[in-house]
């Protein structure tokens, strides 16, 4: 038998094809707008998207600060004249329209939720989230999803982790192992709380961190042999 009884899955970037939905969401948005999108324009979101995102993980911006400023930024660098709380409500509207995703990911959840218990974790926003996870084809095999916006804590902080584990009834941690692409959000905040991690890093990425995953995994379908063999 597994020591492991429940996997907690992040899920953009690890289940949910993000970069995929992005794009889909960006190009609408800026349809909607009638603005000029192309692929530099999204590599510039990407990195002030980034850049706030690693803020907020830090807790130096607020969710609903991020909300608005990415696009603030946006504005400034393209020099585009638009209601940014309107154009990032229609944006956060296009993305919880985005359901794709990853190659692999719904029948590996399948199969694991017939022998272990499964969570959702995300730091993405409320009404995205929900509105993406409560129509995926991926709903009925999780017990439910833990939003960062919605308990007041994002990943890494210990915060997040303690409502997650009272969502899991509060098992002991060596029966829990977190799975996601991210080092310094997933994998760093399960190992501070002292849980095993996995980390899915599909493209292979060096890891220059300080941050160690107890397992590291290329596809998806690698998870299963981690889990039955632990």
């Amino acid at each position: 038998m597994s020591k492991y009884r429940w996997i907690v899955f992040d899920a953009d970037g690890t289940l949910f094809d993000y970069e995929r939905s992005e794009l889909n969401a960006l190009t609408g948005t800026f349809g909607h707008y009638g603005l000029h999108f192309d692929s530099g324009v999204h590599r510039i979101f990407a990195q002030i998207n980034g850049r706030l995102w690693g803020e907020f993980e830090k807790g130096r911006i607020s969710s609903k600060a991020l909300r608005v400023r990415r696009f603030e930024e946006l504005a400034v660098v393209l020099d585009f004249d638009v209601d940014v709380a309107a154009f990032s409500a229609q944006y956060l509207r296009n993305l919880g329209a985005e359901r794709t995703l990853l190659p692999g990911a719904g029948e590996i959840v399948e199969g694991l939720s017939q022998k272990f218990g499964l969570l959702l974790a995300t730091n993405g926003f409320a009404e995205v989230q929900q509105s993406r996870f409560s129509s995926s084809s991926i709903r009925p095999f999780f017990e439910g999803i833990v939003i960062s916006e919605e308990i007041g804590f994002a990943k890494p902080d210990p915060g997040y982790f303690v409502e997650v584990f009272s969502q899991l009834g509060n098992p002991d941690k060596t029966e829990v192992l977190m799975v996601g692409d991210s080092l310094s959000s997933d994998i760093a905040g399960g190992s501070g709380f002292g849980i095993d991690t996995c980390w899915f890093n599909p493209s292979g990425r060096a890891n220059d961190s300080s941050v160690e995953p107890t397992h590291e995994i290329k596809d998806l379908k690698q998870i299963v042999s981690i889990v039955e063999t632990a």
